[in-house]
């Protein structure tokens, strides 16, 4: 027969454990739900936002070559969000704490 000491640890373990898995899923939601969702390749204004530099910046900092990931497209200057954000999280500029 189970020791009812052992049947109650079980009991508690499998509780905590949905306890916790609750609560990450709600913060990993609560997470996902705080990020803003960008594009694969931003224009100026959404790289802005993502940098915290002003839009001159970037098109001075472009025309030196010290932006990763920026390109002309059809004549617009865009950016690969991928690149950008990495860039920024390696020290290129803050990241707003709406995109953080």
């Amino acid at each position: 027969m189970n020791n009812p000491a052992s049947l109650l640890g079980s009991y508690v373990e499998e509780l905590l454990r949905n306890i916790v898995n609750e609560a990450v899923a709600e913060a990993l939601l609560k997470n996902a739900e705080d990020t803003p969702r960008y594009p694969e390749k931003v224009g100026v204004d959404l790289a802005s936002e993502i940098t915290g530099y002003t839009k001159n910046s970037l098109y001075q900092m472009h025309s030196k070559g010290q932006v990763p990931g920026a390109l002309k497209v059809g004549g617009k200057l865009m950016f690969d969000t991928k690149i950008l954000k990495r860039w920024v999280d390696e020290g290129g500029r803050r990241i707003s704490p709406k995109c953080a």
